[in-house]
C-alpha cells in the first residue's frame, strides 16, 4: 500500500514537535532565551560576512520563545478551558491535522505551537499581549504594562528610551525578513544596524523574553490558577488535591460492579504512594528540605494524574455500559452448564 504523503503544515507541527526532544515546552522556551545569549558570545568570533546572522537568530529566538509559551500555556492550563477558549480563539484546525492528534503524532500543544506566526516584532508583542490578557481577563499592552510600572515609572524621558528599543527590535525583523526573501545580500550594511546595534538588540530581545516569563509565572500566582489557595499553606493545599484525588476514585467506584471494589482499593492505594514515591524520588536530592519541596512537587504532578483518572472512569463507564458484568457472568455461566461440556 502506497504511504500516504502528509501535508506541509503536519510536517511542520511534527518538525516542532520533534525539535525539543524529549524536553517540556517550557524546557524548550527557555532554551530559545540560552540560544540567544550564546549567539551574542560568539559574535566577535564570527567572520563579518556571515554577521548579519545574527538578525536572523534574534528573530528565530523571539519567535520559538512565543510559541513554547504558548504551548506551555496549551498544556498547563488545560483546567481551564474558559481561559484557554480565549487563548486559542485564532488557531484554526483541518480535520488531516485533528486525526494525527487523535493518533498522537503530536499533540494540541504542539498544534497550537505551530499556528502562532511572527513575522513581525508587533507580531511577537501583539502575541505576548493576548496570551497574558486571556489569562488576566483583562486588556493587556505588551511590554508597556509592565515597563511603565517596574522599569520606567511613567517618565516621559525614560518611555522615550524605551520606545527606541522596540523601534530597532522592528528593525531587526525588517532586516531577517529581506535576507530571508535575498532581497539583502549583506543585511548587516543595508538596515543602518551596526554590529553594536545588533548585539544591543539581543540583549534587548532577551531582557524581553526573560519578561515575558516572569509575567506568565505570575499566572500561576492568581488565586484563580494557584495550585495553593490564598486561605491555605503547603500541607493543607496537598490534603485537599488528596481529597479531590479521592473524589475521583469515588466517582469510578459508583460506575463500578462491587465484585471490583476490592481491586479498585488497592489500586486507590497504590496509586496515591506511587505518586509521593515519584515526588520524593524526584526531590531527593534536595535532602534539607525534602519534604517541602516533595509536597510542591505532589502540587505540580497531581492535576496530570487527575485527568489520567477521569479518563479511566470515562473508559469505566464506557466499557460497562458495551458489556455489563451481568451479562458476562451469564455469558460464563452458560458456557459452563452447556450439556456438552
Amino acid at each position: 500500500m502506497k504511504p500516504v504523503r502528509r501535508s506541509i503544515a503536519l510536517n511542520k507541527i511534527s518538525e516542532l514537535a520533534n525539535r525539543r526532544t524529549g524536553a517540556s515546552y517550557y524546557d524548550a522556551m527557555a532554551a530559545a532565551v540560552d540560544r540567544l545569549l550564546a549567539l551574542t558570545q560568539e559574535y566577535e568570533a564570527t567572520p563579518p560576512s556571515y554577521r548579519g546572522y545574527l538578525a536572523v537568530g534574534i528573530c528565530s529566538c523571539l519567535e520559538s520563545h512565543i510559541k513554547y509559551l504558548y504551548a506551555a500555556a496549551a498544556e498547563g492550563y488545560d483546567d481551564h478551558p474558559e481561559a484557554l477558549r480565549e487563548l486559542f480563539k485564532d488557531v484554526q484546525v483541518d480535520i488531516d491535522t485533528l486525526i494525527s492528534t487523535t493518533t498522537r503524532t503530536f499533540g494540541l500543544a504542539d498544534v497550537v505551537a505551530a499556528n502562532i506566526k511572527v513575522s513581525t516584532f508587533s507580531a511577537y508583542r501583539e502575541r505576548a499581549s493576548h496570551l497574558l490578557s486571556s489569562f488576566t481577563g483583562k486588556p493587556h499592552d505588551f511590554p508597556w504594562d509592565f515597563v511603565k510600572v517596574f522599569v520606567t515609572g511613567g517618565s516621559p524621558e525614560l518611555d522615550k528610551e524605551y520606545a527606541k528599543k522596540l523601534e530597532r527590535l522592528e528593525r531587526v525583523f525588517d532586516a531577517r525578513n529581506r535576507f530571508v526573501h535575498e532581497t539583502d545580500v549583506l543585511p548587516q550594511k543595508d538596515t543602518d544596524l551596526s554590529d553594536s546595534d545588533l548585539l544591543k538588540c539581543a540583549e534587548d530581545a532577551i531582557s524581553l523574553m526573560e519578561q515575558l516569563e516572569r509575567q506568565y509565572e505570575e499566572i500561576g500566582m492568581n488565586p484563580r490558577f494557584a495550585a495553593i489557595k490564598e486561605d491555605e499553606n503547603l500541607a493543607a493545599a496537598a490534603t485537599r488535591i488528596e481529597e479531590e484525588i479521592d473524589q475521583s476514585f469515588a466517582w469510578i467506584k459508583s460506575l463500578c460492579d462491587e465484585r471490583q471494589y476490592p481491586s479498585l482499593e488497592r489500586f486507590r492505594a497504590a496509586f496515591s504512594e506511587y505518586i509521593w514515591a515519584r515526588c520524593d524520588f524526584q526531590t531527593s536530592v534536595f535532602i534539607s528540605q525534602r519534604s517541602e519541596w516533595t509536597t510542591s512537587q505532589f502540587l505540580d504532578l497531581a492535576p496530570e494524574y487527575q485527568r489520567l483518572l477521569r479518563e479511566m472512569g470515562s473508559k469505566q463507564k464506557y466499557m460497562l455500559s458495551q458489556h455489563p458484568i451481568s451479562e458476562q457472568i451469564s455469558e460464563i455461566l452458560g458456557e459452563t452448564t452447556r450439556p456438552d461440556s
